[in-house]
């Protein structure tokens, strides 16, 4: 049968309109200024000011980042299975909020004597309630729009929604630095009341505004157990491709991240730029967000994701690598640059994940978004805590110091680690994603298929049960292979 090159009209009839998606796009504020201080400001504020060491840092985040091991997939799973006059995401977005408000206030506004223990304490509870707000909220996307370009263009705003949110958080510092503060407590409060006054309106816009899709028809048959579905969804060929080319990828930009302050601090030796450098090479990635998305409808989405790491390859391990201590505007300049590649991967794998969810509801006839979003989070997690729980000690062990004084190899083990740590990390990620092998071709005829069962089992069975087996013989298997 001759392959479709669209998705199947009917899924471009459920498309959110602008302002919809707009509204969806909110919650992504305040969750923006969680992932900016935690890798890149919260090791400076705990070692420079706070006296936390590198080891304690990094092992204390580390252990932190593993409780989501056990949570994000047992909160995508109650997810998934939540019945209620709201929907099945709702309740958990309205739950999780106040827990990550109050782990903001913990991390962000902590007490005058804090230990490694404190930290990790309160990295987990601002975990667990970004984890049961994030992994409904992403859930909630993959069903509110079916068809392949159009979850990049809701990505698309919830990533131009994020990325304003992290400009907001990265502006913060650059505004206390004409008070003359730096990654200090003054600074820090900012941004953790930023997380406390945006959450709620952001919230409520998004409840009040995006409408609930309808409950899709499922098989009556007694749900397996969670172990059991965990091992079928990492059965599924693309789900698993794709997670470990994230895994990668997220490996190498949580290197950049770790070190990026002491880079510019010590090396550089122009402390003074980090507020630029972070404002200016987010403001870029929001820029680019709209380019991205463009050139992912040529190439596809997972070929523009591998493009843009083999941009980041020749900035982080050839042009970063040339500058001297005093570059700090060529650096920013590069970091302007890597801004704009990075919007692909910041933007696109969400949207991938909404079509790999589709492949295995064709292949099992069962919609199971909150249990590949509680994969994919404890992927998002698990990738930053080994980089930071590898990165910071290796640095101490280098002999770097981030409260005091430096010698000439310190500052070189630093540079190195900077410029050349990330780079074998994009270059995997970048060749798995190449062989990613769901298309919009191939999304069209999942698509095609999902429509046609459901209007069937609906038609036949009523809206309450429902299943079937993909059909076979047809060009997708090729996919499961």
């Amino acid at each position: 049968m001759p392959l479709p090159t669209e998705p199947a009209a009917d899924a471009e009839k459920a498309e959110l309109s602008p302002r919809q998606m707009f509204a969806y796009a909110l919650p992504a504020l305040p969750v923006a200024f969680l992932y900016l201080p935690l890798p890149l400001l919260i090791p400076s504020f705990y070692s420079q000011q706070l006296g936390l060491s590198l080891t304690a840092i990094g092992s204390f985040l580390f252990f932190a980042r593993i409780f989501d091991f056990v949570i994000d997939p047992l909160l995508g799973r109650l997810s998934d299975r939540t019945r209620s006059r709201w929907g099945r995401r709702r309740p958990w977005m309205i739950a999780g909020a106040p827990i990550m408000m109050l782990g903001s206030a913990l991390i962000f506004l902590p007490p005058d004597n804090v230990d490694g223990w404190y930290l990790m304490m309160a990295t987990m509870t601002i975990y667990l309630g970004a984890s049961m707000l994030g992994l409904a909220y992403s859930a909630w996307g993959a069903e509110v729009v079916q068809s392949y370009h159009g979850r990049a263009r809701l990505a698309g705003f919830r990533e131009v929604a994020s990325l304003v949110g992290t400009l907001m958080a990265a502006g913060i510092p650059s505004i206390t630095a004409i008070w003359g503060h730096g990654i200090d407590r003054f600074t820090m409060s900012f941004v953790g009341w930023g997380v406390l006054i945006l959450t709620p309106p952001a919230i409520f816009a998004a409840l009040r505004w995006v409408p609930e899709p309808k409950q899709p028809a499922v098989e009556g048959h007694a749900e397996p157990p969670l172990r059991d579905m965990m091992v079928q969804v990492l059965r599924n060929r693309p789900f698993r491709l794709l997670c470990i080319a994230f895994i990668v990828l997220t490996i190498g930009v949580s290197v950049t991240n770790s070190v990026l302050v002491f880079f510019i601090t010590h090396y550089l030796k122009q402390p003074t730029l980090v507020g630029p450098v972070l404002g200016l090479s987010f403001l870029s990635v929001l820029l680019f967000v709209p380019v991205w998305v463009r050139i992912s409808r040529r190439t596809g989405k997972h070929k523009a994701v591998a493009y843009s790491l083999l941009i980041g390859v020749v900035t982080s391990g050839v042009f970063t690598f040339m500058l001297q201590p005093g570059d700090g505007y060529w650096f920013l300049a590069l970091m302007v640059v890597l801004g704009a590649a990075s919007a692909a991967f910041l933007t696109l794998p969400i949207g991938i994940m909404g079509d790999v969810i589709d492949y295995d509801a064709m292949k099992n006839g069962e919609q199971r978004g909150g249990v590949f979003f509680g994969v994919w989070a404890f992927a998002q997690q698990i990738a930053p805590a080994i980089a930071i729980g590898v990165t910071l000690p290796f640095l101490e062990w280098l002999g770097f110091n981030p409260a005091g004084t430096n010698d000439a190899s310190a500052l070189q083990g630093l540079r190195y680690t900077y410029c050349f740590g990330p780079l074998p990390f994009y270059l995997i990620g970048a060749l798995l994603l190449l062989r990613f092998p769901i298309n919009a071709r191939r999304h069209a005829i999942i698509r095609k298929r999902l429509d046609s069962r459901q209007r069937r089992l609906l038609a036949e069975f009523g809206p309450h049960v429902g299943g079937a087996d993909p059909l076979p013989g047809t060009p997708i298997q090729e996919i499961a292979q």
